[in-house]
């Protein structure tokens, strides 16, 4: 059997095709970023990326993001010797979730269940803060 016998096989349609003069990239940045690719060219792009890990590092101390009176930094005290690189590792195999998560999943992990709060978008601007502050730690060392 062949690739275009099977179940649920659509020929490619040109009609389908992204035209690259209609793609606007500086939307691809803005969740990354927060800003356009002229701020990343003329390196304020850093300094948004520094603005990031500032708002999560704030976020680490606050328990705002859950219900039960915790924080991120109850169970991690010293997020830089608890945590330093760990996030560079995902994605991988979780005991908890039983199967492999990314980085997004585990703070999503942390924040509903000891924390007791709602887990966050990939997108929300908090998850970005809390994944650039946690990266941030492996060069802290």
């Amino acid at each position: 059997m062949t690739v275009e016998d099977q179940p649920g096989f659509a020929e490619p349609n040109p009609a389908d095709d992204i035209e690259s003069d209609k793609v606007n990239l500086k939307n691809l940045e803005k969740p990354l970023l927060g800003g356009d690719v002229a701020e990343k060219q003329n390196g304020s792009g850093d300094l948004r990326l520094q603005e990031f890990v500032d708002k999560g590092k704030g976020l680490f101390s606050d328990p705002k993001l859950g219900t039960a009176g915790r924080a991120c930094i109850t169970c991690h005290k010293d997020p830089t010797v608890d945590l330093g690189g760990k996030i560079q590792t995902y994605p991988k195999f979780s005991k908890v979730a039983k199967t492999i998560i990314n980085d997004v999943c585990q703070v999503n992990l942390c924040l509903t269940k000891p924390m007791k709060g709602q887990a966050l978008n990939h997108d929300d601007e908090r998850m970005t803060a809390l994944i650039a502050f946690l990266k941030s730690l492996a060069s802290a060392e």
